[in-house]
């Protein structure tokens, strides 16, 4: 089988190092990876509930051209019908490709009924402006990828409707599939409403369910805070329009008098979500003032899952709220967990870092430290300002805390370390890398590693990433000297890193000299790819003035937050 000839097309947004472009193929028995017309990318298989979706089963042969009525009346198929293919297929639910471009979907292949063979993944509906190169699963792999390229006549935010196919033995199953057309790099989506949400303030969190559906949760009275209210949550679908199957026109209102301020909001792949918070006895993360930390599971429907904890909730002591960022954390098994650092006077060191964890069932994790909790202060020697910026969670429970360290007298004696704490016993360790440059970020790539934004010192003050793999190790050093950009961005601007599908990192702050905002793009070296926009800077929209919260969407689109308006926007990567 020959595969369809793919136009020539750009350089691919992703990478530091260019993908080769796709040209014509010839079929070749998969092995389980990609082959030369698929890209070389960390996993090209579906993640999870990620791409689930329905399976639809379509016949080659709707069966005799009569109508195949027998002589009882009934339907009949005849013999020559095949029975529908026994596989299932996952994919996104939507797939961004950009104009004289390509993009890789990557297809999951589960097998029933004793089937093993090999089967044929191809795209059907398409126009003429799009070639995909079809692609053989060899028997025994679950995964594969499809090549897609567009025409540039095809314009920016046109979305089109496509069937992906798997054939076998004359047999075939299908599910639907939907595209989204890309205009340039990081350009606002003109689908997308101006205020989706109707929001213009800075207390709403911001997630995204595996179907692409827009989750929010926000305090109902933030104004007056430390009054207790409790939250709101609220679900749109990717267009910004109010889910009207949600609670009550699109928002379930949880008016909860222990909630007084939220921390973290996290969806989850079941389609419901973590909400996390502090009582009206916080207030002060710098004394020892005893704090309730709260932990609440919604369903997908919005609705508190009575099956955790005490009728949705889980609730644990400190002896001082959090001191900085929280991060929450749930494992296959759905087991959930909290991360944090607190003021401890009895200590050594006086702010301690520490995990909560709970069973699916909301009863705390036995074993893990006491009543699953487990502490760690760092060790007393080190006396640097330090700060919780990212935490990651191993298979095996084992939970790793990244901490950036700040040195206010010795500029060039700041670091960044791991507090690791076994997932079975919660016992910790400390690991530590001291550098001369500032780590101002820290964030995970989704492909288990952690990436962390730097700052160079003086008189340069450029910017550059490094990758740490989940124990904390540095890896990816590159291969020598790599030629910088000038540096654009002005000092201090960017703290946050973002990422595609694929992990390539992403920053964004104001341009050096007033210019208003800029994107830029890291290579796996981790400078400054050039290769990006104009010497590696991408201007934003000159409507907008401040930009955070990047999230990414199922189809690679990214989602941020603006203040003042419009309150949440799209782009294109």
């Amino acid at each position: 089988m020959a595969l369809a000839l793919l136009l020539p097309v750009a350089t691919a947004c992703g990478d530091g190092e260019p993908i080769p472009k796709p040209g014509p193929v010839e079929t070749q028995a998969d092995a389980g990876g990609l082959d030369a017309s698929t890209v070389t990318t960390p996993d090209a298989s579906c993640a999870g509930a990620t791409c689930d979706a329905g399976v639809i089963v379509e016949s080659p042969d709707a069966g005799p051209a009569d109508g195949g009525v027998t002589d009882a009346g009934a339907p009949d198929a005849g013999p020559d019908v095949p029975l529908p293919l026994p596989v299932d297929l996952s994919a996104p639910p939507e797939l961004l490709v950009r104009g004289d471009d390509f993009a890789v979907l990557r297809v999951g292949v589960e097998r029933h009924e004793g089937f093993t063979g090999p089967v044929t993944l191809s795209i059907r509906g398409l126009p003429s402006e799009f070639f995909v190169a079809d692609r053989s699963v060899s028997e025994g792999t679950s995964a594969a990828a499809l090549v897609v390229s567009v025409s540039g006549r095809v314009g920016p935010g046109t979305r089109l409707d496509a069937t992906l196919v798997a054939t076998a033995e004359g047999r075939s199953t299908s599910r639907p599939l939907r595209m989204l057309v890309a205009g340039r790099s990081f350009a606002l989506d003109p689908t997308f409403p101006v205020v989706p949400l109707g929001w213009t303030d800075g207390s709403r969190f911001v997630d995204v369910s595996p179907d692409g559906e827009l989750l929010t949760a926000y305090p109902i009275a933030n104004a007056s805070w430390p009054s207790a209210q409790g939250y709101v949550l609220e679900r749109h679908h990717a267009d910004g329009i109010p889910d009207l199957t949600f609670g009550m026109l699109g928002s379930v209102t949880h008016p909860r008098p222990a909630v007084s301020r939220m921390f973290v909001f996290k969806a989850l792949p079941t389609g419901g979500s973590l909400v996390a918070g502090t009582a009206a006895d916080c207030h002060d993360g710098d004394n020892a003032t005893p704090c309730t930390f709260l932990v609440s599971r919604h369903l997908a429907t919005g609705m508190l899952d009575t099956s955790f904890g005490d009728e949705g909730v889980v609730s644990t002591r400190f002896p001082a709220a959090p001191r900085s960022l929280v991060k929450l954390l749930a494992d296959e098994a759905g087991r959930v967990s909290v991360a944090l650092t607190y003021y401890d006077p009895t200590q050594s060191r006086p702010y301690v870092y520490a995990v909560q964890r709970w069973e699916a069932d909301g009863r705390p994790v036995a074993g893990f430290g006491t009543e699953g909790r487990a502490t760690s202060a760092l060790p007393a020697y080190e006396q640097r300002f330090d700060q919780l910026r990212e935490a990651l969670q191993w298979k095996d429970g084992t939970i790793v805390i990244a901490v950036t360290l700040f040195d206010s007298g010795s500029p060039g004696n700041h670091g960044l370390g791991f507090v690791r704490m076994d997932g079975k016993t919660g016992q910790a360790g400390w690991l530590v890398e001291n550098s001369p440059n500032l780590h101002r970020s820290v964030a995970t790539d989704g492909h288990g590693r952690f990436v962390s934004l730097l700052n160079t010192y003086a008189p340069g003050y450029d910017l550059l990433v490094q990758w740490y793999n989940e124990a904390g190790t540095r890896i990816y050093f590159g291969t020598g000297s790599t030629t910088m950009p000038p540096r654009q961005l002005a000092i201090g601007s960017a703290n946050e890193l973002f990422f595609d599908d694929v992990g390539t990192p992403y920053t964004e702050g104001q341009i050096e000299g007033g210019g208003g905002l800029a994107v830029v793009r890291f290579t796996r070296h981790g400078a400054v790819d050039p290769g990006f926009g104009t010497n590696g800077l991408v201007r934003l929209d000159a409507r907008l003035n401040s930009v955070s919260g990047f999230i990414r969407e199922p189809n690679g689109c990214l989602l941020a937050q603006t203040v003042p308006e419009p309150g949440l926007v799209r782009f294109w990567p």
